[in-house]
């Protein structure tokens, strides 16, 4: 049959209603509906994360790959696989006689057995400690059996680090050869897992008048073409080379065109693509602010950035705090006034991302031993109010102000928001101090600073009470505050404070509270450290968008500013991100942030890998000590400009501000004086960025890693047409290399993109 990829029969009924209808069709998922992640044997899946009113549902539509169960109160449905189930399916959800269809995934999960022989039992415990489990060893602990200790888990296709700890020792897998450095001058096992043979890879062809094409290098098994939330087009079988896909309705406005496939050896690359009035955008100047997947976003400290207000530049009155550790004045008047200037379109940020700007307390806080200090709330994460504006930074009508002045220029601006845990002078605290866990563990240890072994309860400081989102007043009550920011103002988005910290209630909460209070796109972008599987869980249309990508960060650190060190782990994690995440993701790609030491001064040598860097910052004047410093961050910004996902620069690396860790990475921003390789710097990045805007290769393109060896990482983007490689060498020898039939010359450590358009 000729394949034209035309919903000719289940699509009629849709095809002859009128705009409006369609509208509404799209309309009943609010946003893109995420893949659902399918366990290996099945289960539950909440459709509260897909429709805000699940009352409104009718029923599932029957698939012969697997079996529903629709609950009694329609919030949930229970997936049962069958034999026929291929790597991507579809769900159908019938709402008010309209139609909602949600990709699924197959389980592509492996069940690995860790054996460690131990014939005489002479260990008393084994563990394993691993990105797979945060680290915490405690969570796979081994048992004893037939001479041997043993652990069996699941495990995504990937490479993932871990290490063994017997009887209380750290250590490499005497069984495993394959180790990669784990950037602190040690070693890390690695567990290989999937299927290595090659996939095929599907890239976007040629654009028509009402379609567009596809090419495949492979054949493949099924391939489901999505617009918004409407499946268009399926096809099973498809053995040639090129597809088109032509479009059964006329769209207006903005869509989001969306391909899964997948042949006998797992699911291929997925695409992502805009739509304007039903034509596939190939000019990047018809992109909007609200294509979220074209932001650029720069995260600055207001404290510490510009004081534009003089009169509100009130340092906290106490002989306990050193200087550093107090307010340096810098207000949102002052990030106003930059805008007004210039600094941000000049730089060609379209994201401003502002570090919590909530009234935070007077007094002395904390300590630090030597040289010893407490610190004053400077940098916003520790609030006495969820809702208003800190003095300090101005008022109700001054951030009121920066929103018009950023939109008035096309830019986004998104808020830094603390919701684990409040000061302990927080009225809320203060009425309800049952609201918070609690500070001591059963067996009477304090429980602060415990990340991973009591994620959901752990206080950052004593002072700092978190709170207990396990009680449905506290979520009722702080989703209400964090909502207040999106209704009672024209923000963009939230970066979200220790996401992992925080039950999953909390995020559904908020996101179903901002999409029906809200009409307009919220981007939502959380932070947290740990393992793939743990990031991922909280990004899906019904919590965050994305979330930073912490695992690709430090394969970069380690590419970038180490010399004794190759691409291959960060081709590892670009790729494994792209599995985990999607390959037109959202994910934060960030050049440094206010919990790690500067880049720069990792790659200058002035602080040391396996050095505390809190105490470097402390303890000496960081300086840039080796000026080839300078081109290893300009490549770490071609990287994040080149990757998918949302490029963020932190406030001075356009520039390469030194330092240790907090605070003395929270040095005033710099905008004059600067030096000529300080200068240099800022033109590149100002270039890059540019080239990145205006590439719809580098914002939707598929991406190949085409080499990654100790010398050399080759990149190449494709979008109908547009192809862009780039080309990084940290060699100290040129690069001759051949690309789109002609020759190209990549001087020693440096990077070329080469355009083919």
């Amino acid at each position: 049959m000729k394949f034209r990829l035309l919903v000719i029969v289940a699509f009629l009924v849709i095809s002859c209603e009128k705009t409006e209808k369609r509208e509404k069709i799209h309309a009943e998922i609010k946003g893109m509906g995420t893949p659902i992640y399918l366990p290996l044997e099945g289960g539950e899946v909440l459709l509260t994360d897909y429709f805000l009113d699940v009352s409104l549902i009718d029923s599932i539509e029957k698939n012969d790959s697997y079996v529903t169960t629709l609950s009694e109160d329609k919030k949930q449905i229970t997936i049962e696989p069958n034999e026929k189930l291929g790597f991507v399916s579809n769900l159908r959800v019938w709402s008010q006689g309209f139609i909602s269809d949600i990709p699924i995934y197959k389980s592509t999960q492996e069940r690995v057995v860790f054996s460690i022989p131990d014939p005489d039992q002479e260990y008393q415990s084994v563990m394993i400690k691993g990105q797979f489990n945060g680290w915490v060893p405690e969570r796979s602990v081994m048992t004893y059996e037939n001479d041997s200790w043993k652990y069996e888990a699941n495990f995504n296709p990937g490479s993932h680090q871990y290490l063994l700890v017997i009887d209380g020792k750290e250590g490499l897998d005497p069984k495993n050869p394959d180790k990669v450095s784990n950037g602190m001058g040690g070693m890390n096992s690695v567990l290989k897992t999937g299927n290595d043979a090659e996939r095929t890879r599907i890239t976007p062809g040629d654009v028509m008048e009402n379609g567009f094409s596809l090419q495949l290098s492979h054949p493949i098994e099924e391939l489901f073409v999505y617009v918004d939330n409407l499946l268009i087009a399926h096809k099973r079988g498809e053995n040639k080379e090129k597809i088109e896909v032509e479009f059964p309705n006329t769209y207006n406005g903005r869509s989001i065109v969306r391909v899964y496939a997948y042949d006998e050896n797992g699911r291929t690359n997925d695409l992502l693509f805009p739509l304007e009035n039903g034509q596939v955008i190939t000019d990047a100047s018809l992109l909007k602010r609200s294509d979220f997947h074209t932001q650029i976003m720069y995260f600055l400290m207001v404290d510490r950035f510009n004081d534009g207000d003089q009169s509100n530049t009130k340092p906290v009155a106490s002989d306990e705090i050193l200087p550093i550790a107090n307010h340096f004045g810098g207000d949102l008047k002052g990030v106003t006034n930059k805008i007004d200037e210039g600094y941000f379109e000049a730089l060609g940020v379209n994201t401003i991302w502002l570090s919590p700007i909530t009234q935070n307390p007077e007094g002395a806080y904390g300590l630090w031993p030597e040289p010893k200090t407490k610190f004053s709330g400077y940098h916003g994460y520790w609030p006495v109010s969820n809702t208003k504006i800190d003095y300090r930074f101005g008022d109700h009508e001054v951030f009121k102000e920066l929103l018009d002045k950023a939109h008035g220029n096309n830019m986004n601006v998104i808020l830094d928001y603390v919701a684990n845990h409040v000061h302990e002078e927080h009225p809320l605290y203060q009425k309800h101090k049952d609201w918070a866990t609690d500070l001591y563990l059963p067996d009477g240890t304090m429980n602060t600073e415990k990340w991973d072994s009591h994620r959901l309860t752990t206080w950052f400081d004593t002072f700092l009470p978190t709170l207990d989102f396990s009680k449905p007043e506290v979520v009722e009550k702080m989703t209400d505050s964090a909502t207040f920011w999106v209704t009672d103002y024209e923000l963009d988005g939230f970066r979200h404070d220790a996401t992992k910290h925080i039950q999953e209630e909390f995020w559904r909460t908020l996101t179903r509270k901002i999409k029906s209070r809200t009409d307009r796109p919220v981007y939502q972008v959380g932070e947290t450290y740990g393992s793939y599987e743990l990031i991922r869980s909280y990004m899906n249309t019904g919590m965050l968008d994305a979330q930073f990508d912490f695992n690709l960060y430090d394969a970069a650190v380690n590419a970038f500013a180490r010399t004794d060190t190759g691409f291959e782990q960060l081709a590892s994690s670009l790729e494994q991100g792209l599995e985990y995440y999607g390959a037109n993701h959202l994910m934060g790609n960030i050049t440094g942030n206010q919990d790690r030491a500067r880049f720069i001064s990792y790659a200058s040598g002035d602080v040391r890998f396996d050095e505390d860097a809190k105490v470097a910052g402390w303890t000496r004047d960081i300086i840039i000590s080796d000026s080839t410093a300078y081109k290893k961050l300009e490549m770490l910004h071609a990287f994040n400009l080149s990757v998918p996902g949302v490029p963020c620069i932190y406030y001075g690396d356009e520039y390469g501000s030194p330092g240790g860790n907090d605070p003395d990475n929270r040095r005033m921003m710099k905008f004059e004086n600067l030096s000529d390789k300080e200068l240099a710097l800022r033109n590149a990045v100002t270039q890059l960025i540019k080239q990145r805007k205006n590439s719809m290769a580098l914002l939707y393109g598929t991406t190949e890693v085409l080499e990654a060896n100790d010398k050399l990482f080759v990149l190449k983007r494709s979008y109908f047409g547009e192809e862009v490689v780039i080309v990084f060498n940290k060699s100290k020898e040129e690069a001759k290399l051949n690309y789109f039939e002609k020759e190209v010359i990549v001087v020693p450590s440096t990077y070329q993109m080469i355009y083919n358009r």
